[in-house]
């Protein structure tokens, strides 16, 4: 399906979280009411945005070579996850998007191929113990080292919660491991909204360079999940 030409994915995103300002959120309330596709492009994407929200916190960390044992956080897991966004595409008409990876370098099975791109990873920062910091610099290290010769790793880390700690530049002892990361195509998110809160506090919040700030960790997740990249919580 395509997505609609007159706003951006950053508006629809904001749109459904309540964000829009009140001219922009009439504009695309009448633009939906006279496009079937927008319009269904806003419900996918709300009950989907909905669904990972619930979900999302209780997804189990992947297993790391050389980190923690594999802890799990809730009764949910990847299953879950999976679930949902293959409920979610049959509802909304397409298959876009991706897996739960708990062995991050494994061959996916055949059956999973088509749901699954991978070559796309996107590992997920939430926790301040500087050793789970490591451990997730380490494993997006260890993403590209183990690509097979002439495959293209992507890998992004979206850090969120006390996980901003790693992209703090007055608070981390990552820097150098983040930029060498960087120099080979590792890009960064910190969450806009943990940011906003921690201002909100009277924190300055001071990024170390090339971090990207443009996006919510929940909008990142989904974003991706839907491009049918791999996630992993660490």
């Amino acid at each position: 399906m395509k997505k609609d030409e007159h706003f951006s994915e950053e508006q629809l995103n904001a749109f459904v979280d309540g964000e829009l300002d009140p001219e922009e959120k009439s504009r695309l309330y009448n633009e939906s009411a006279h496009s079937p596709e927008l319009d269904l492009r806003l419900c996918q994407l709300r009950k989907l945005k909905e669904l990972v929200r619930h979900a999302y916190d209780d997804v189990p960390p992947a297993k790391r070579p050389g980190g923690p044992a594999l802890r799990r956080s809730g009764p949910f897991g990847g299953v879950l996850v999976a679930g949902i966004l293959l409920a979610v595409g049959a509802t909304a008409g397409y298959f876009g998007q991706g897996l739960i990876s708990k062995a991050p370098a494994a061959k996916p099975a055949p059956t999973a191929q088509a749901l699954e791109q991978t070559g796309n990873y996107l590992l997920h920062i939430v926790s301040g113990d500087p050793e789970q910091m490591q451990s997730a610099l380490a494993h997006a290290k260890y993403l590209l080292d183990s690509a097979d010769e002439g495959e293209y790793r992507r890998v992004e880390i979206v850090a969120n919660e006390r996980g901003l700690d790693l992209l703090r530049s007055d608070v981390t002892s990552f820097a150098e491991e983040i930029r060498t990361l960087q120099e080979n195509d590792v890009v960064f998110y910190a969450c806009a909204r943990s940011i906003q809160r921690l201002e909100e506090k009277g924190v300055k919040v001071i990024l170390v360079p090339n971090i990207q700030q443009d996006y919510t960790a929940l909008d990142r997740v989904v974003m991706r999940m839907q491009d049918g990249w791999k996630y992993e919580k660490i």
